[in-house]
């Protein structure tokens, strides 16, 4: 009989990140923190503040994953679009040893996104989770 490698589930890395960033940012002082929207994908309805994450990609070795994950930050305007996106990438470069996460590696941004009828920001980071194997 040969050896067969375990299967492993990986975690959810947008509802991971949401929540993570959820419960962040409703520990912060920052007015531009209070009362974000925190979801993988914008509202039908315009709100003050959003924060949307998305897996755009990624691979699977053994018992890790590697999501790069794509976080869009609306606000009403531009400088609380920019400081909400620079907490947010903050405090996901801080997030290994948050449940499955082992890693945070920034990759872009934040940058403007230009022609919605909000300000919006984006960044990307890339994210190491452990598994669970089965």
């Amino acid at each position: 009989m040969s050896w067969q490698p375990p299967a492993v589930v990986m975690p959810d890395a947008e509802l991971w990140a949401t929540t993570y960033i959820r419960t962040a940012l409703a520990a912060r002082p920052e007015s531009y923190a209070a009362g974000v929207t925190v979801d993988n994908e914008k509202p039908t309805t315009t709100k003050p503040r959003i924060v949307t994450v998305r897996r755009d990609g990624g691979r699977q070795e053994g018992l890790f994953d590697f999501p790069r994950l794509t976080v869009r930050v609306w606000a009403d305007d531009e400088q609380e679009a920019s400081d909400l996106a620079r907490l947010v990438r903050a405090l996901l470069m801080v997030a290994p040893g948050s449940g499955p996460v082992v890693r945070v590696e920034s990759t872009t941004g934040p940058q403007g996104v230009p022609g919605d009828s909000q300000p919006q920001k984006f960044f990307t980071v890339d994210v190491k989770t452990r598994g669970s194997a089965l």
